[in-house]
C-alpha cells in the first residue's frame, strides 16, 4: 500500500493541510527547521498501532487551542489494485468522560475496534533523529523496535505482548500486596495466593514461549537475508538476556518446567523489586558489526548511525520478501552522512519497491534522487500558506 493523499486538520502545528501524492514513490519534504516536516511524518506514523513515533499523549497532537476539541487525519491508500481510506480522530481528555484522550480509527467509513488490525492493511517503518541513541539507550527501546518489526509481519504477535503485560501486572500486584504486609513474599504462607500466582505464572510461561518463538524466527529470517548494502556494514542480530540463557533446550515441555520453576523461585526477590526477573520483557536486541566483530554499542557515533540505517533497510527487505512492502519514514536521514554513503543509501532505496518519505532542510541534500522518476518534492512552507 502507498499513500495517495493525506489530509490533516488541527494536528500539531497544522490548522489544515491537504496533499495529493498521485503515483509518486519518493516524497521529499523540505523546509526550514520548525516548519512542520516532522509533524507530517508523525501523522503518518499513526497508521501503525500505538502512539506514533514520538510516543506522545493524545493531548499533544491536537493543535494547541483551548477551544479545539479534536484533530483529524485522513488517508487514501492504494496498491494499484485495492484502495482503502483510513481516518484517525484524536479527542482531548476534557471532552470525554474517560480519564485520558482517545484515538479512534475508521477503515472505509467503519470504526475498527482494535489497532492491531492496522498491520493487515499497511505497515510503517521509521527512522528519526531521536533514534540516534538507539544503541546507547535503555534496552526497552531496542526491544520495542524488535517487537514492532515482528508484529508488522505477524499482527497476532501484538496480542501476545498485551496478554503477557496483563499477566505480569497481575502477578506484580499480588506480590506487592503481600510485601505490604510481610515486607517480602514467603512461600506457603498464603496458600490461596500461591495457587493464584501459579495459575498466572503458567499463563506467563505459555505466552512467553510464543513470544520467544516469534522473536527467534524473526532473527533467523533477518540473518538469513543477503546483505550487500554498498558502503554500509554487514550486520547480524541476536537477543541477549536471562530468558535466552535459561531456555537453551528445544524441548518446549522442558522449557515450560524450567521457566515456571524459575518464576516460583524468584517470587521473593520479585516482591521486593516489584517487577519480574525473568521473561521476554528483560531481553535486549544486540547488533553485531561483522567486519569489525564488534557490538554496535561499542562502536563510534558515526558507525552507530550507519549500523542503524543498515538495520532499518535490512528489516524493510525482509518485509518486502514477505510481500508486506512497508512505507518508510526517514526524518532528517541524510544529516551528517558523507556524500558517498548518502548516494549508496539513495541507490539502495531506489532498488526497493517501497514508498519513501524523507525530510531535510535543503533541496540540495536530495539532488541525485530528485532527478529520478516517481519523485515529488513538497516545500512545506508553500502548503502552509494555502
Amino acid at each position: 500500500m502507498k499513500i495517495r493523499s493525506l489530509y490533516l486538520e488541527n494536528f500539531r502545528s497544522y490548522e489544515k493541510l491537504n496533499l495529493k501524492i498521485k503515483d509518486n514513490r519518493f516524497v521529499i519534504l523540505t523546509g526550514k527547521n520548525g516548519v512542520g516536516k516532522t509533524n507530517l511524518l508523525e501523522a503518518i506514523s499513526f497508521l501503525s498501532p500505538g502512539k506514533g513515533f514520538k510516543n506522545c499523549n493524545i493531548e499533544e497532537v491536537v493543535r494547541s487551542n483551548l477551544d479545539i476539541q479534536k484533530s483529524n487525519i485522513f488517508f487514501v491508500l492504494s496498491d494499484g489494485k485495492e484502495k482503502n481510506e483510513i481516518g484517525i480522530e484524536f479527542i482531548k481528555e476534557k471532552f470525554l468522560k474517560e480519564k485520558k484522550g482517545k484515538k479512534i480509527i475508521f477503515l472505509n467509513g467503519k470504526k475498527i475496534q482494535k489497532q492491531t488490525f492496522l498491520p493487515n492493511i499497511i505497515s510503517i517503518i521509521w527512522l528519526t533523529p531521536e533514534m540516534d541513541i538507539f544503541f546507547r539507550t535503555s534496552s526497552l527501546i531496542r526491544r520495542k523496535f524488535l517487537d514492532r518489526c515482528i508484529f508488522n509481519l505477524s499482527p497476532q504477535y501484538l496480542e501476545y505482548l498485551k496478554l503477557y503485560d496483563k499477566n505480569v501486572k497481575e502477578r506484580n500486584k499480588i506480590l506487592k500486596d503481600i510485601a505490604k504486609k510481610d515486607l517480602f513474599y514467603i512461600l506457603g504462607k498464603y496458600k490461596e495466593k500461591d495457587l493464584w500466582l501459579k495459575k498466572i505464572e503458567e499463563k506467563i510461561v505459555e505466552i512467553s514461549l510464543k513470544i520467544f518463538s516469534n522473536r527467534n524466527k524473526f532473527i533467523n529470517d533477518f540473518n538469513s537475508l543477503s546483505n550487500n548494502f554498498k558502503n554500509f556494514p554487514k550486520i547480524r542480530i541476536f537477543l541477549k538476556g536471562k530468558i535466552e540463557d535459561l531456555l537453551i533446550t528445544k524441548n518446549d515441555e522442558k522449557n515450560k518446567k524450567i521457566f515456571l520453576d524459575k518464576l516460583i523461585s524468584c517470587r521473593k526477590i520479585d516482591s521486593i523489586k516489584r517487577s519480574i526477573s525473568y521473561g521476554p520483557s528483560k531481553s535486549d536486541l544486540k547488533v553485531l558489526f561483522l567486519q569489525k566483530k564488534k557490538l554496535a554499542d561499542k562502536c563510534s557515533t558515526g558507525e552507530q548511525k550507519i549500523l542503524l540505517i543498515s538495520l532499518i533497510i535490512q528489516f524493510c527487505k525482509l518485509m518486502n520478501e514477505k510481500k508486506s512492502f512497508p512505507i518508510l519514514l526517514l526524518d532528517e536521514i541524510v544529516a551528517h552522512l558523507d556524500e558517498k554513503v548518502k548516494e549508496s543509501l539513495f541507490e539502495e532505496l531506489k532498488s526497493l519497491k517501497n514508498q519513501v518519505w524523507m525530510t531535510g532542510a535543503e533541496v540540495s541534500f536530495f539532488v541525485s534522487i530528485i532527478k529520478s522518476q516517481n519523485v515529488i518534492n513538497l516545500k512545506i512552507e508553500d502548503y502552509i500558506k494555502q
